[in-house]
């Protein structure tokens, strides 16, 4: 089986990145995150990077569709995994972002009926829906 480092390293150069060792730790940081990982807890795991090196990075990531917003609160941003369909032209998520009110994890959760959305005379290249509410862990 193909380690997470190689697949990594095949993912970014398939978006024409480089395969820069910042890249993949920060790949495997949020990767190895039982959800989307908030802002903060990428910090706190990549202190010996600096704020700029850290932000580029990610931007980086978001352009080349290969991880995505998945919720912007007051407080944090979340980032997680993109699927195999995302491109660095437009990402492309059939789910939706779900956040709990108790615990505050956010996770991305595929939907049973897609939807679909038309606006007349408009070309739409991204949705993004967030759903807060309380998770199961919580609930019980």
């Amino acid at each position: 089986m193909m380690n997470l480092e190689t697949r990594f390293t095949d993912l970014l150069r398939d978006r024409n990145l480089k395969a820069t060792p910042k890249r993949i730790e920060l790949l495997n940081v949020v990767a190895s995150y039982s959800s989307a990982i908030p802002y903060s807890e990428i910090q706190s795991k990549l202190n010996h990077f600096d704020r700029v090196t850290l932000y580029r990075t990610i931007n980086a990531l978001l352009d080349g569709g290969i991880i995505h917003k998945a919720s912007v609160s007051s407080d944090e941003v979340y980032y997680a995994m993109c699927k195999e369909y995302c491109t660095s032209e437009c990402h492309n998520h059939k789910h939706v972002h779900f956040k709990c009110l108790e615990c505050m994890e956010v996770s991305c959760v595929d939907v049973t009926n897609p939807l679909q959305i038309q606006i007349p005379n408009v070309i739409i290249k991204q949705v993004e829906i967030e759903v807060s509410g309380v998770c199961e862990k919580c609930v019980s």
